[in-house]
């Protein structure tokens, strides 16, 4: 329970990140990186909920969220990018 309980409070924590990020004019590149964030995301909610992903690739996969969510605030494509390659590897090997 603790556990969901901290899982749902980082994702919040993120998406309120996100939020913020919005406050200037959108580039073309942003929209892409917050579309392939946004789906990134999906997919490790999507673990979560079916409990495929153990306790430390969740807190990698939040951690390497969190970084790229970073990343695509600082205007950093081709960073955030790499990094959520990382984050799907983690979701891929997840069962």
């Amino acid at each position: 329970m603790l556990r969901r309980v901290v899982i749902g409070a980082s994702l919040v924590c993120l998406m309120g990140g996100a939020a913020y990020a919005v406050d200037e004019p959108a580039t073309e590149g942003d929209d892409q990186c917050t579309q392939q964030l946004a789906a990134a995301e999906e997919a490790v909610q999507n673990k979560i909920d079916a409990n495929t992903l153990s306790e430390e690739d969740t807190e990698k996969a939040n951690e390497l969220l969190d970084q790229a969510d970073a990343q695509c605030t600082e205007g950093n494509l081709q960073g955030a990018t790499a990094t959520l390659a990382d984050v799907n590897k983690i979701v891929a090997k997840a069962k």
